[in-house]
């Protein structure tokens, strides 16, 4: 494809020299010229066709000049380069059309070499501003689904957390980028007289990872449902959902940690399934802790009926804190781990506030960890007080 260029000079004689000189490039389609004799005519040029790349024009034109017409290109078409040309010694009117935006210049009397290295100089410019802005471009497109599916993974989350006499919960979604692998759910079962949570981190980062924890927090609310009223039902939703996962979607080599509890808002009982996940907390006012430990795999990695049944009870005054470990190996600029230690630290100090307090006084606390350094991952917690 040509490389179009538009030559601006009131000397009629120009056009034939430059059709003569650059004869092989034209008949090669290397590259195409038009012409016109002022300013005014030019800008008719440029606005008639699209397609232009380099405009060389004279200084000195009747009608509008070369610097007049400059200042009306170079805001109009980014991506067009301008060569200057004016009379040898003309240094002044050189120097205001670079500092105005010219790309270069040549003098007269012109020398067609000189002029021909001038032109494929710009030329090699402007094909680099156009790969960047096609680089821009598809960055701009890229962003924008991103925000469609940010907007799309939000929908799957919870919109309000639902509330029991007796109870609070609260959870906090932070994601890392545009899109998120972590996810968590809170939803009544049994006629209002159990609630279901979850908390999963799904592994890998990307939209690939936010499809995933889509699937997998749909089968689990849908499976939920389904097994509402049987009396294994924590067992058997997860067992559903990893068998669905390994058996339709083993070739994704996706998989997730996952915490699954149902608890009795009646009994404070709760039953649960830890898949590979960070071990929640139960802090209790006399400042004891229990850690509910992994009882199975990580959900859809491979074909495996390994899950149990843990089981634990929420007395009053209990905080049951749940996290995925954004929060733990969050960084500061020493590079140093926020860790299970601190977090474990920080829980027996704020064991005694409301969940929600809980929460964000975690998150003023892993903001100040952090102290400006970048989220490397993202960070979802949820909190259960009686």
């Amino acid at each position: 494809m040509a490389y179009k260029i538009l030559v601006v000079d009131d000397e009629v004689d120009l056009e034939l020299l430059v059709k003569q000189h650059f004869r092989r490039k034209i008949r090669a389609n290397e590259l195409s010229f038009v012409f016109a004799h002022n300013g005014k005519l030019a800008l008719e040029k440029l606005a008639e066709e699209k397609d232009i790349d380099v405009m060389m024009s004279d200084i000195n034109m009747p009608e509008m000049d070369g610097l007049v017409l400059l200042d009306n290109v170079i805001e109009k078409y980014p991506l067009l380069r301008s060569v200057i040309v004016s009379a040898y010694g003309d240094m002044k009117n050189l120097r205001t059309a670079m500092n105005n935006g010219a790309y270069d210049f040549v003098t007269k009397p012109i020398d067609f070499d000189d002029l021909e290295k001038t032109l494929l100089k710009t030329i090699t410019e402007v094909q680099a501003l156009k790969e960047s802005q096609k680089v821009k471009d598809q960055l701009v497109s890229v962003r924008k689904e991103l925000e469609i599916g940010r907007e799309i993974q939000k929908s799957f989350l919870p919109t309000t957390i639902p509330q029991a006499a007796g109870w609070e919960f609260a959870a906090h979604f932070q994601p890392a980028k545009e899109v998120a692998g972590d996810f968590y759910d809170i939803f009544p079962i049994s006629d209002g007289k159990k609630m279901c949570f979850i908390l999963g981190d799904v592994c890998g980062k990307g939209v690939g990872s936010a499809l995933f924890m889509t699937l997998v927090r749909s089968l689990l609310h849908a499976f939920a449902g389904i097994n509402d009223k049987i009396e294994n039902m924590t067992l058997a939703t997860v067992q559903m959902a990893h068998d669905y996962i390994t058996t339709i979607h083993e070739e994704a080599n996706m998989f997730a940690t996952l915490f699954f509890g149902v608890l009795d808002l009646e009994t404070g009982e709760v039953s649960y399934i830890n898949g590979g996940h960070c071990s929640p907390l139960i802090l209790s006012q006399s400042g004891e802790f229990k850690e509910l430990e992994p009882t199975g795999p990580v959900l859809g990695m491979f074909p495996s009926n390994d899950f149990e049944v843990g089981y634990a009870k929420i007395e009053h005054g209990d905080l049951l804190f749940i996290y995925t470990d954004g929060a733990t190996d969050c960084t500061n600029q020493a590079l140093e781990l926020y860790s299970e230690e601190r977090l474990l630290e920080f829980s027996k100090i704020n064991k005694g506030l409301s969940a929600s307090g809980f929460l964000d006084a975690l998150m003023v606390e892993l903001t100040s960890f952090m102290n400006g350094w970048d989220q490397f991952d993202d960070i979802t917690l949820m909190t259960i007080k009686r």
